[in-house]
């Protein structure tokens, strides 16, 4: 394997982005985070690149204030309540999902440049987890006394779509991993399933949403916002992770790998818009979305991702 000899240099608006802190990322829109994978799409970045972004990017849960966000709960009607607590359900059990799944990956690693980042977001997926914990009990307040108990009590019950995507496939390609580390067609398999269908078209959509309708209502400064902005930006270096690795694969052996990705995503396609279907339509219609709008900007998503892998599904 060559030796990297440059590092990556970046344009000062994506540079600011990068280095921002969780106060300065109050004033950042989801949709120039965003800019980073399609930026990679044009001049993708090395697995090296993408660890060192995450040294510059650390952030800490310990940091963010709930105060503003605990006044709001308060206030907040029971139709906003019911809304926000079924979209979190879905990103908290998503995250320690992720968290518990992810360490056969890095034993399948088929280099040690993706060890070395895939280890990094292992810790990334126990701070998103950390970060819902410390949100439900210090803004919903929550009486469960350990974070087993307090998953176990908000574990989605609605979308057969996210049950079979979080508690049957991944788990089950995980375990393929692990009883057989050296199986790359798994590995790849495992990949469009965590970085491409559920981080890139479930996560980033569903955050792209959120974040944007408390921009719209003026509320960058709660404590939820930076978080989960933050917990964007480094799902960004994770999705710029999964299509690099598969871009690479359909380019050694477009006709062994492209299938897999394939298949993979044409069974996931229906379980994608069973998980984003609220189970009262009025959690996004309260926030000026369709659920069609929200579909076609995930979809969009995806074939743009598809197309810097160099496959579609038409094939």
């Amino acid at each position: 394997m060559a030796v990297e000899t440059e590092r990556e240099h970046l344009d000062p608006d994506l540079e600011r982005i990068a280095r921002a802190n969780l106060t300065e990322l109050g004033d950042i829109r989801i949709d120039d985070v965003l800019s980073f994978i399609d930026r990679g799409i044009e001049n993708m970045p090395s697995y090296m690149d993408l660890y060192r972004r995450w040294e510059s990017q650390q952030w800490a849960v310990g940091d963010l204030d709930f105060t503003l966000d605990r006044q709001d709960w308060l206030q907040a009607t029971d139709m906003d309540r019911k809304s926000t607590l079924w979209s979190h359900r879905l990103f908290f059990n998503g995250e320690e999902r992720v968290t518990s799944t992810l360490a056969p990956f890095v034993w399948a690693a088929p280099s040690p440049e993706i060890e070395i980042f895939l280890s990094t977001q292992m810790a990334d997926e126990a701070r998103h987890t950390a970060f819902f914990d410390r949100w439900w009990h210090e803004v919903v307040g929550t009486q469960t006394k350990n974070l087993g108990d307090l998953l176990a009590e908000i574990r989605p019950d609605t979308s057969e779509g996210y049950n079979e995507l979080f508690y049957d496939r991944l788990p089950s390609t995980a375990q393929r991993l692990a009883s057989n580390p050296k199986d790359i067609e798994a590995f790849i398999e495992g990949v469009t399933l965590y970085h491409i269908v559920i981080e890139a078209t479930l996560a980033l959509t569903a955050q792209r949403f959120e974040l944007e309708s408390m921009r719209e209502m003026g509320t960058t400064d709660r404590g939820f916002y930076r978080g989960f902005i933050a917990i964007a930006r480094d799902e960004s270096r994770h999705v710029s992770f999964g299509i690099k690795v598969l871009r690479d694969a359909v380019r050694e052996d477009a006709a062994r790998f492209a299938p897999i990705i394939q298949k993979t995503l044409v069974e996931c396609l229906p379980l994608i818009s069973n998980t984003l279907d609220p189970p009262d339509p009025r959690y996004i219609t309260d926030y000026g979305h369709t659920e069609s709008e929200i579909l076609q900007f995930a979809f969009d998503s995806l074939n743009k991702r598809l197309r810097a892998i160099g496959i579609n599904l038409a094939a």
